[in-house]
């Protein structure tokens, strides 16, 4: 082989090193860009069932926020300064929070967790607002978003130490700086909530159709006992305990309807927009307990007529 042959080699070498690093270090940085969308989406989704559904937080809602809000702002400033350790500062708040979402998720799904609730003031950390396809929750969402940020880091930090200059010095897309790549996401996900929460609080809510409710029968004591112990863990968080008068369950409505509408209601749920929701906050479908049969709800609805007088 001659030295223009071994010369052609070695450059051509050179370059399939340059262009599998270049892909590399393309692969890293749209990871991360991928992981600060991810975050800003859950950042907003959260305030947007908060401050636009009406959904109340539970305890482990907050620990989950508390890693999720500050993490939002660490991936765009480090995206935009290009700091090369962004990856490390990321981790030490998507691991936590991860964790927290996943035990979240053993509270709602295992029955066996249910006696390590830690939610004894406010709303039941076992119960969600949000049941599609009877698995996808709110926790789950927020523990797919923490996912999305940990493999993005970890693509990264594989990709930091195998290439000496800063691969954070450009956008995703050559012809964007990091700036304004950070910029275009986080206005176009904020922009995006902002225009469905606009939506909504303008819409009209439906009126509802009042009924007068028929004399519902007694408990028996054993029956009076499973509904306390439901009310305790469904309801009481939001409308009170049933030792201090249930003070956010009105008797005008029991009165007004039967035990059917009623149990329609706990079945439906209810929108903070509601003209019948005075609380201003929403009601998850069924309190929150996915697996409630017909049986404990009319159980509980004549526990909540006896408990309040009618």
């Amino acid at each position: 082989m001659t030295t223009a042959e071994i010369n052609n080699l070695a450059s051509y070498k050179a370059e399939e090193v340059t262009t599998a690093r270049s892909s590399q270090e393309a692969l890293a940085r749209t990871a991360l860009y991928v992981a600060l969308a991810a975050a800003w989406v859950a950042t907003c989704g959260s305030l947007y069932m908060s401050e636009v559904l009406g959904w109340i937080p539970c305890l482990w809602c907050w620990y989950q926020r508390i890693a999720m809000y500050p993490l939002a702002v660490i991936l765009a400033a480090g995206l935009v300064l290009g700091d090369r350790n962004l990856p490390k500062y990321a981790l030490c708040l998507a691991v936590p929070g991860a964790l927290a979402s996943a035990y979240h998720i053993l509270l709602q799904k295992v029955p066996a967790f249910a006696r390590f609730e830690s939610c004894v003031i406010g709303v039941p950390c076992a119960a969600d607002y949000l049941n599609l396809f009877g698995f996808i929750t709110v926790p789950m969402l927020a523990l797919a978003a923490f996912v999305i940020v940990i493999v993005a880091c970890v693509i990264a930090l594989g990709v930091r130490e195998m290439v000496a200059q800063n691969y954070l010095a450009q956008g995703p897309i050559a012809v964007l700086s990091p700036a304004a790549s950070v910029g275009l996401i986080v206005v176009a996900v904020v922009g995006l909530f902002a225009l469905s929460g606009a939506m909504v609080r303008s819409r009209q809510p439906a009126p509802s159709i009042a009924a007068s409710a028929p004399a519902a029968p007694l408990l028996s004591s054993d029956s009076r006992e499973a509904a306390a112990a439901l009310y305790a863990q469904a309801c009481a968080g939001c409308h009170g305990p049933a030792g201090a008068g249930m003070q956010l369950i009105r008797a005008e409505y029991l009165r007004r309807r039967s035990d059917l509408e009623v149990i329609a209601l706990i079945r439906a749920g209810r929108s903070a927009a509601d003209p019948e929701n005075f609380s201003g906050a929403a009601m998850p479908a069924n309190g929150g307990q996915i697996g409630i049969s017909d049986e404990q709800l009319v159980a509980l609805v004549r526990y909540l007529r006896e408990m309040r007088g009618n």
